[in-house]
């Protein structure tokens, strides 16, 4: 029998068996993993608008597209990388809580709530970046910006639900709450194919 989902990186799983560990009976991976591929998937899909935003025809633009796509790759991989460490957090959370090891609970929790913390600020960055992508964008691809966008966005929004499941200081909510505040704003404009 091969090595379960949960027993190896989330990048190195096959998507269909992400979403099946996802929907198992089992604490790991979560919701806050769950957000932290969301996001990555956004990266992605506006990664690909990027490289079709390449070669002589864009002229300047290319470069500009080039540049944004392998920043987005390599946020992609930050993504994959927090998703395993929010199961990994997680875990230690229940270890913790079962080992009646206060110490060790707080320095998990605070782990915890880090997590979601971190892909919240990312989804905002990058969304504000493939919104400011969407004028300099080939075309034709800008329903896959707005994909990313959207992606980003829910994205943002789950881990603003994960991180709301731990406990936070109130530096942290204000915070988080702003940054929800710039993803609803960047969101506000209906998707380019229905705009009125």
């Amino acid at each position: 029998m091969g090595e379960s989902a949960a027993a190896r990186p989330l990048a190195a799983t096959p998507c269909g068996e992400i979403i099946a560990a996802l929907a198992a009976r089992t604490p790991v991976p979560g919701g806050g993993a769950a957000a932290a591929l969301a996001a990555a998937l956004g990266c992605a899909t506006g990664a690909m608008a990027a490289r079709y935003t390449t070669g002589a025809k864009w002229g300047e633009r290319a470069l500009v597209a080039a540049t944004i796509a392998q920043g987005l790759d390599e946020t992609s991989r930050t993504l994959l990388s927090l998703a395993d460490a929010d199961s990994a957090a997680y875990a230690a959370v229940g270890a913790s809580r079962a080992a009646g090891d206060a110490a060790a609970l707080a320095a998990a929790e605070a782990r915890s709530a880090q997590i979601p913390a971190e892909v919240l600020l990312i989804c905002v960055v990058q969304a504000q970046l493939l919104e400011s992508f969407r004028t300099v964008c080939n075309p034709r691809l800008l329903s896959d910006v707005d994909v990313g966008i959207a992606l980003l966005a829910g994205a943002g929004r789950a881990a603003v639900a994960t991180l709301g499941a731990n406990p936070q200081t109130p530096e942290q909510r204000q915070l988080a709450l702003s940054q929800l505040r710039i993803l609803e704003t960047i969101t506000a404009h209906p998707p380019g194919g229905l705009t009125p």
